[in-house]
Parts: C-alpha cells; sequence; structure tokens
C-alpha cells in the first residue's frame, strides 16, 4: 500500500505571489494607510467650526451687555457741563437804556411804551416813544412821560382821527397825544417854548394845558434806541 504523502498548504504569501498582478495607478501607492492616519470626517470640521463661531458669538453678546449696563453709572458719574442763560447773557449784553429798536418803529407814527428809569432818583417811569414821519435815512423819534407834569392826567396816544373829530371836537390830521382827563390835546410836530426858553415838541394843539408832556431824550445807536436822560 502506498503511503499518503500530505502537502502543507502554501503561506498567504506564496498565494500573492502567484496571483496575478493587479495594474498600477501612477501616484496612488500600494501601501496600506497607517492606523490613525485617516482624515477626519467633514461633518466633524463643520461641528468643530460652528461650536467656535457660537462661542465668539455669546463672548460679544455678553460683552456687549456689560457696557450697555456701565453706561448709565458713568453718564451719572460724569459731571455735566453747565447750561448758559442765554437770555440773561443777552439781558447782560444789552444797553441798559435801550428802549426799543429800529424794527420795531420801522413805521411812521408807530410807537412803543417803556420804563424809564429815572438816573438820578433811580425812579421808575411810564413812558411812550413815536416814531415821527420824516426821513427815511434819518429817522426821528419823540419820547414823553406818559403822566402830566402839572396834573393826575395820564396822556394817551390817539392815532384814530375819527376818534379825536367826535370825541375831543378836534379836527387833525394826523395822530395827537391827548390827556385823558382834561381832554387837552398835544401836537407832535410842534415846538413850544418853556419860561426859561428850551425847546420841547408837543406843543398844545387845543385845551387848557400849561406846558407840553415832559421829554425825555433819545438817540440811535446801531439798531437800538436809547433813552438817555429826561428834561
Amino acid at each position: 500500500m502506498k503511503p499518503q504523502t500530505f502537502q502543507q498548504p502554501l503561506p498567504p504569501s506564496a498565494h500573492r505571489k502567484n496571483a496575478p498582478a493587479m495594474p498600477r495607478i501612477p501616484g496612488v501607492s500600494d501601501a496600506p494607510a497607517p492606523a490613525g492616519s485617516q482624515p477626519k470626517p467633514l461633518l466633524a470640521v463643520a461641528l468643530a467650526a460652528l461650536l467656535c463661531a457660537s462661542g465668539l458669538a455669546l463672548w460679544l453678546l455678553q460683552r456687549r451687555a456689560r457696557d450697555l449696563n456701565a453706561s448709565p453709572h458713568a453718564e451719572a458719574a460724569t459731571p455735566s457741563a453747565p447750561i448758559r442763560n442765554i437770555s440773561s447773557t443777552r439781558t447782560t449784553d444789552a444797553d441798559p437804556d435801550a428802549i426799543a429798536t429800529l424794527y420795531e418803529l420801522a413805521k411812521p407814527w408807530s410807537s412803543k411804551t417803556f420804563q424809564f428809569v429815572d438816573p438820578k432818583t433811580q425812579q421808575s417811569i411810564p413812558a411812550m416813544v413815536i416814531h415821527l414821519p420824516g426821513s427815511a435815512t434819518n429817522p426821528s423819534f419823540w419820547a414823553f412821560a406818559l403822566a402830566n407834569p402839572l396834573s393826575r392826567c395820564q396822556l394817551q396816544y390817539v392815532t384814530d382821527l375819527s376818534v379825536l373829530s367826535k370825541r375831543y371836537v378836534y379836527s387833525a390830521e394826523h395822530p395827537m397825544v391827548v390827556s385823558d382827563c382834561d381832554g387837552v390835546l398835544y401836537d407832535p410836530l410842534k415846538m413850544a417854548t418853556l419860561p426859561d426858553g428850551t425847546w420841547v415838541r408837543g406843543d398844545i394843539g387845543r385845551g387848557g394845558g400849561i406846558r407840553p408832556p415832559t421829554s425825555i431824550q433819545v438817540e440811535v445807536r446801531g439798531r437800538d434806541l436809547l433813552a438817555k436822560r429826561m428834561e
């Protein structure tokens, strides 16, 4: 009987040697990639980027909130600059003798009442100034005290010619100054002479008055009208 012979199996490397060779692709290595050197998945990279962006956004929001909370305290601690009183500045800068502007008395026969402070007695006296007709480039003004110098009557400026005609029975061609209690009319365009020889405006047009109203000297300075002194 013929003894049986057992053929020992070939190792795997022998099979690979006898196996037909695979076609070689240029640029591709046949060596197996080492363990752990596989690239990270794109999902993991995107997740990491999202986490970083979220953390940065959260940090920015927290910083903005701290800045907003600190702003009111900083404003409260910072002393505010004093507010300049504009009206007080204008009053201080204005001439104390100014009683009106040329714009207020631009039209002939326009008028304005004011308080004249006597520099001698410091008494405040009700007064009036009237723009007399004449040269537009060199306007003329008449200022006078509203208290009658020799009576308790108050003076009024009447511009309605019909009132002068009906109430005071006087045919006037322009406004007049009237004493309200005795009906004496003073003409702003006429001059009168006082006993001491002084010429004053406001001669008596009708009635039993003794003298014209007490005049106040005025002068123009720039656009302002100034009351300087009373006779």
